[in-house]
């Protein structure tokens, strides 16, 4: 009782428009130790407070605030309507931070919640933002697992942009930013993301430009560093930031030579890890030809006995 009448005192000071106060008076309570309330009053109480400290710009008491929640509750099927809020509070939390995979991941989980399955508009709403999240996040392995998987998604063949934007960063073929900005502004800025004053298309430059970074790396040993950034639309000393970054990311490996103005992205073996490998095959060619000389003396032993 006590629980509900506080945070019925925190909704007027909220109403009232007094939200870091409401905030103070909700997040004092404890209510993961109190073992009369049911889970979901629980759940509902962790969402409110997780809520109210980021209107409070409290984003670690908020994330806090989040791990205490059970995410195996949240399977349950009367729960489903709390799954959808509790992440939807989790994305709220990494936009703050701009880690588009972790938001990927959150929408990822509204997405295969039965009651979005059995809506095709909320359905494909959050597809459409799991494929912008995805493409926004930066290049990783994990990034690359999970781009493929959503690109796997049924749903995402009745929304064809989007599936043509996953399918341009799935191919390993260079993506000229203008004609791609062309193609893809008036749709993308029909979401949140892209028109508000702060917009993401300054990063989805930079996931083009990396995404041709490691195309270019893939096709070529050696390049001029002025090739290299004609290939990426870019001035020298930006096309060298952003493979000196992708570098430092261990995404891709590369050296610059600036008097001679070479980037090279083939690794010089080091002569002890070459003579080793060399050591290694000969060890496997003989284990090869032992165990090919005892089959066939074992053949002709059968031979003679038959």
């Amino acid at each position: 009782e006590r629980a509900r009448l506080t945070k019925t005192l925190s909704k007027i000071k909220e109403d009232e428009g007094d939200v870091t106060e409401a905030a103070k008076i909700l997040q004092d309570l404890q209510v993961e130790t109190y073992s009369t309330m049911d889970k979901r009053e629980k759940i509902t109480f962790f969402i409110d407070q997780m809520r109210l400290c980021m209107n409070n710009k409290d984003f670690i008491r908020a994330q806090l605030i989040g791990n205490k929640v059970n995410r195996k509750t949240l399977l349950e099927d009367e729960n489903q309507d709390l799954k959808v809020a509790y992440y939807e509070q989790m994305v709220r939390y990494y936009s703050h931070s701009s880690e588009y995979i972790e938001i990927a991941r959150c929408y990822l989980q509204i997405y295969e919640t039965p009651s979005i399955q059995k809506d095709t508009t909320q359905l494909h709403d959050t597809l459409k933002l799991i494929s912008l999240f995805v493409t926004l996040s930066p290049s990783s392995n994990e990034q690359s697992d999970l781009l493929n998987r959503v690109y796997g998604f049924k749903p995402l063949g009745d929304i064809q942009v989007y599936k043509d934007l996953l399918n341009q960063f799935k191919t390993i073929e260079l993506i000229r930013w203008t004609s791609f900005f062309e193609i893809n502004k008036a749709e993308l800025n029909t979401q949140k993301i892209f028109n508000g004053e702060k917009n993401c298309w300054d990063d989805l430059r930079k996931r083009v430009i990396e995404h041709n970074v490691r195309v270019i790396s893939t096709y070529y040993q050696k390049i001029s560093t002025k090739r290299l950034a004609e290939l990426l639309d870019l001035s020298l000393d930006e096309s060298e930031k952003f493979v000196s970054d992708l570098v430092s990311n261990k995404t891709i490996f590369a050296k610059i030579d600036r008097p001679a103005g070479i980037a090279t992205f083939i690794a010089t073996n080091d002569p002890n890890k070459v003579l080793n490998g060399w050591a290694s095959n000969v060890t496997q060619l003989l284990d090869l030809v032992e165990k090919t000389n005892h089959l066939i003396q074992r053949e002709f032993m059968l031979h003679k006995i038959n």
